[in-house]
């Protein structure tokens, strides 16, 4: 990114950082006394105060260091030192002068929103960059580049994209990390694409490196663009050395989950039992056939289970084809079973599995034994999914629909891979909130 585009960021940083603060600072008010008279007249030196000590606090904590590049923990991490020392020392004005201080249920709920406005604002600033600002250089083998230069084609359209070409950077032996042909100060990002790349190439990622080029591997690029995982390029070294993969070994993060799977799946069970009758009838008027669907699916560590759905195909729909995958427009589903899963609604009895402790609430879906196995022959990392519970939901249902074949079941898994790095309660959160709006708009459902 240029100088003066940092600036500019940096100036829109600031502004929009302000402007959230603001808005804090009326909504608490106006929650706290229903009106905002008393912010403009009474408490109008307090804020002007905070408005100086806040972007201060966060520029002192290099919060306003401009690095789309960098990753999307860090870019959130950056203000939050800064945020904690402003409302240290706003408040400690606040003692000492207590005749210009906000009341303080007003100063609390109003740092409780910015709290909760001012990392959302900093995810969409810098996907915004993304979007538009990179210069990024691409070194590897080709089939690899290529898979990269889609991807960035996809994700980050207004970026500039250069392949290394070892032919115009020729390096003697004696002369080992020095600037030559490609000026790391013409680049935002170096990513390297594919294994076993030549030493030529390592030796020029090295003298990038050295000079403050920001450095990916292609799953690192796949996880910050995509928020997914190049299946195919993944093998047990990334495992070995990619970050994450640790909310499930974290013991009070597993009893939480658990305990927020059951209490979910007892009032489900609950609010939703009279839906499933409703259910129940239509689906006996439709051809007579079984309510309930049982099918054998793959659990954690590679378990068989019985997940239970609601039946929305034909009776023995699989007896002349054998086990396939659904299709967008699969003459086996029924009229009702259509609009069931367009709803979810035929998803409810799973939370009996949830109850029973085969299933989660969040997590990659189960996927049937047969399946499995041609999965496992042709993704190393496949069996990664089966490090957590399978779930009703998952990241891979929120962004792209049943699969149909193998190419889907690939794009998929590479949610779910990028899911299972980096599972934690706030992602299950955010995925739930997703499954809400996708089943509260009937998207997505075949």
């Amino acid at each position: 990114m240029r100088t003066a585009s940092r600036t500019k960021t940096k100036l829109a940083l600031l502004a929009g950082d302000m402007s959230l603060f603001v808005l804090a600072l009326a909504t608490g008010t106006y929650l706290r006394l229903g009106d905002l008279d008393t912010l403009l007249h009474r408490y109008n030196t307090a804020a002007i105060l905070c408005l100086l000590i806040y972007p201060l606090c966060l520029y002192l904590s290099q919060a306003y260091e401009v690095q789309p590049e960098a990753s999307s923990a860090e870019n959130l991490r950056r203000p939050l030192p800064g945020l904690l020392v402003a409302v240290s020392v706003s408040s400690f004005f606040f003692y000492i002068v207590p005749e210009i201080s906000f009341g303080r249920g007003i100063f609390a709920i109003a740092n409780g929103i910015y709290v909760i406005l001012l990392p959302l604002w900093r995810i969409w600033i810098f996907a915004r960059l993304r979007r538009v600002s990179l210069t990024i250089l691409l070194m590897g083998n080709a089939p690899a580049v290529q898979t990269a230069q889609k991807l960035i084609r996809e994700f980050s359209p207004g970026s500039q994209v250069r392949v290394w070409q070892p032919e115009a950077d020729v390096t003697t032996p004696g002369e080992r990390f020095v600037t030559h042909a490609t000026p790391a100060a013409t680049h935002d990002l170096l990513v390297l694409a594919g294994p076993a790349l030549e030493p030529c190439m390592l030796r020029k990622a090295a003298e990038l490196r050295l000079q403050g080029v920001s450095v990916w591997n292609l799953a690192r690029l796949y996880s910050e663009f995509a928020e997914r995982l190049p299946a195919p390029y993944l093998d047990e070294l990334w495992v070995a050395t990619a970050d994450g993969f640790r909310s499930f070994h974290e013991t009070s993060s597993q009893v939480i989950k658990r305990l927020m799977d059951i209490s979910l799946a007892f009032i489900g069970l609950l609010c939703f039992s009279p839906l499933v009758a409703v259910a129940a009838i239509f689906i006996k008027l439709q051809d007579g056939g079984s309510v309930f669907y049982s099918q054998d699916r793959v659990g954690t560590a590679g378990k068989p289970f019985r997940i239970h759905k609601l039946r929305t195909m034909v009776a023995g729909a699989e007896h002349l084809t054998g086990p396939v995958w659904a299709s967008r427009s699969d003459p086996r589903v029924t009229r009702v079973g259509r609009l069931l899963r367009r709803l979810r609604i035929d998803e409810i009895p799973q939370m009996w599995n949830v109850l029973k402790g085969e299933m989660s609430f969040v997590g990659p879906r189960p996927e049937r034994p047969v399946f499995v196995e041609v999965l496992q022959r042709k993704y190393a990392m496949y069996s990664l999914r089966h490090l957590v519970r399978p779930g009703i939901t998952g990241w891979a249902q929120v962004r792209c629909p049943y699969a149909a074949c193998e190419e889907d079941n690939m794009r998929k898994l590479e949610y779910d891979l990028y899911y299972v790095q980096n599972a934690s309660l706030l992602f299950d959160l955010r995925i739930i909130l997703h499954t809400i709006g996708i089943v509260s708009s009937a998207r997505g459902g075949w």
